[in-house]
């Protein structure tokens, strides 16, 4: 069998993309040039790894088994390239970083510019998601370290403790303008009409074991997995909300919402950075997750986080 690094590299890349027109863009190749390849591997495999049709290919079984193989391999070989480019002096290399929306407001241009002047060889792709689709950007290969709650914890991750936050209650700027209002009881927040995520496990999973400890039901009357959906909600004064403050920070600090901590008691979410356990854990990763653990601290007042040590 005699496999070579190009063609694994390409038999994943059309796995991820699912289209060999498409694929062969990404890796700067011809399509006929991409069709020999993924042919050559096949047969030198003695398996079929693609369906074809009309709409671009999918993994066959023996595909699926050939792409878990194949990324180990290639994850290996970063590896070693990585480790000697460091032993060298040099840290270069690419890392994706997954983080839900709510942390990305505060993270995401800090986390660039701070990268582009400290570490400019290694580039950095930040993809903001819906916490639930972190994890599964994770063990899809698409990102390579990510930011999740314990929620959303599924197994198969290094986890290293990053910052935990307490939840506030969101409400419409008052007469006067908005900002941070005095702290607020969970008994005065289910008396509210609020608008809530739906999904769980997550966000929506903390609040209502919070309520339920306390033997009450809060006033649900939205319900939308959209932070954005669940803003313009409460700017429009049809209810409040419970969120993470440092998604909101800068529109209480514009006073055009009004934040109050949710006390007695009070709800925390606990985030850690999280790196598929099955994957190398790189230079260019680690100098990437110690860069966010030093920016979280030096924007924990702003968000509102507690870094954890």
């Amino acid at each position: 069998m005699d496999l070579h690094t190009r063609s694994l590299r390409s038999f994943a890349t059309v796995a991820e993309v699912g289209n060999i027109s498409h694929a062969a863009v990404r890796l700067s190749l011809s399509q006929p040039a991409l069709s020999r390849l993924i042919a050559k591997l096949e047969d030198d495999l003695g398996a079929v790894l693609f369906d074809r049709d009309s709409k671009g290919v999918s993994l066959t079984t023996a595909g699926e088994r050939t792409l878990t193989h194949a990324r180990k391999v290639l994850d290996g070989l970063d590896a070693l390239d990585d480790d000697l480019r460091s032993f060298e002096g040099r840290i270069q290399g690419k890392v994706c970083v997954a983080m839900p929306d709510t942390t990305g407001h505060t993270l995401f241009l800090p986390l660039l510019d701070r990268m582009k002047q400290s570490h400019p060889e290694i580039e950095v792709r930040v993809m903001g998601a819906h916490p639930n689709n972190v994890p599964l950007a994770l063990s899809a290969g698409d990102g390579d370290v990510g930011i999740i709650s314990s929620a959303h914890n599924r197994g198969g991750y290094t986890l290293t403790p990053f910052v935990v936050e307490e939840l506030h209650l969101i409400s419409p700027s008052e007469p006067g303008g908005g900002g941070l209002g005095p702290d607020i009881s969970l008994d005065l927040v289910r008396e509210l009409p609020l608008a809530l995520p739906a999904i769980s496990p997550g966000l929506r999973q903390l609040i209502d074991r919070s309520f339920a400890q306390r033997g009450v039901r809060p006033t649900v009357v939205y319900q939308v997995d959209s932070q954005d959906a669940l803003l313009e909600l409460v700017q429009e004064k049809r209810a409040h909300s419970i969120m993470a403050y440092a998604g909101v920070h800068r529109l209480v600090d514009r006073k055009m919402l009004t934040a109050r901590r949710i006390v007695e008691p009070t709800i925390e979410r606990a985030l850690s950075l999280a790196a598929p356990a099955n994957r190398s854990m790189t230079a260019p990763i680690r100098t990437v997750m110690d860069e966010l653990r030093t920016l979280a601290t030096e924007l924990a007042p702003v968000a509102g986080w507690t870094v954890v040590e």
